[in-house]
């Protein structure tokens, strides 16, 4: 068990430094997809078998972004790491995976699926702004760690399902928002048809256990909340603002 004092310099140091890394790799993930977009990223690093690499980044891209999140895998290493240090090393892991992969992904041979207009590069910059805009309306600093560091051995806030704001027409806003940043592109080469391809394959298999997660941790409310607000596309009214306490287990 890590020495860090449970709200001390030390520990909110070690989570600003998560913190930081976790903007970094994020930064240059959207940098690498938007410059792909317009067959501009620079391939630092050039590697056999590309399509062998490139896929093998995903799979571990994957397995860490996902298995890091499951209950089994958090009461296990929480007793190495404090817990309340759990989620900033999950965005620091994260963040330092992303920036690996970003900077040795692979150039594939073959030409663009399709060339549009340059001003389509707004549709993507437009999906970024609403990540960014949702990552920090809804406990941004919960997300990264930042809030849990804070905090240290308190209890933690009660958790709720807000239904607020994009919540009310969409009940996964964040990822709607990475798939349109993957495939409103103006160019789609190989290159990046892979690594759009990949991650919305990840996206659709997270959803299923995020889904799986939320039913037990909310239950009936969840389920009706589900039923009324479509997942990914917008195309039923808004629903009322509502605010649901979590399941007493």
């Amino acid at each position: 068990m890590s020495t860090l004092p449970r709200t001390g310099p030390g520990t909110k140091l070690c989570a600003v430094l998560c913190y930081a890394i976790a903007l970094a790799g994020a930064g240059a993930f959207a940098a690498l997809v938007l410059l792909l977009g317009l067959d501009l990223w620079p391939f630092w690093v050039r590697l056999p078998e590309p399509w062998l690499v490139n896929l093998g980044w995903l799979l571990l891209f994957g397995l860490q972004h996902s298995g890091m999140a499951r209950a089994n895998f958090k009461n296990s290493w929480t007793r190495i790491i404090p817990t309340h240090l759990e989620r900033s090393v999950y965005a620091a892991t994260s963040g330092l995976l992303l920036l690996v992969m970003v900077f040795s992904w692979q150039p594939l041979p073959g030409v663009p699926f399709w060339r549009g207009p340059l001003v389509l590069t707004a549709v993507p910059l437009l999906a970024g702004l609403g990540l960014a805009f949702v990552n920090g309306q809804f406990d941004h600093a919960g997300l990264v760690g930042l809030r849990q560091a804070w905090e240290g051995g308190r209890d933690p806030t009660p958790e709720r399902l807000l239904v607020v704001g994009p919540y009310r027409y969409l009940r996964h806003p964040l990822m709607a928002c990475l798939l349109v940043l993957l495939w409103v592109q103006p160019v789609m080469t190989p290159t990046l048809a892979l690594l759009s391809g990949g991650l919305t394959l990840y996206v659709l298999i997270g959803l299923w256990f995020e889904e799986r997660d939320l039913l037990r941790r909310f239950g009936a409310a969840y389920a009706a909340y589900r039923e009324r607000v479509p997942a990914l596309v917008p195309w039923r009214p808004p629903v009322p603002p509502a605010t649901y306490p979590a399941v007493q287990s």
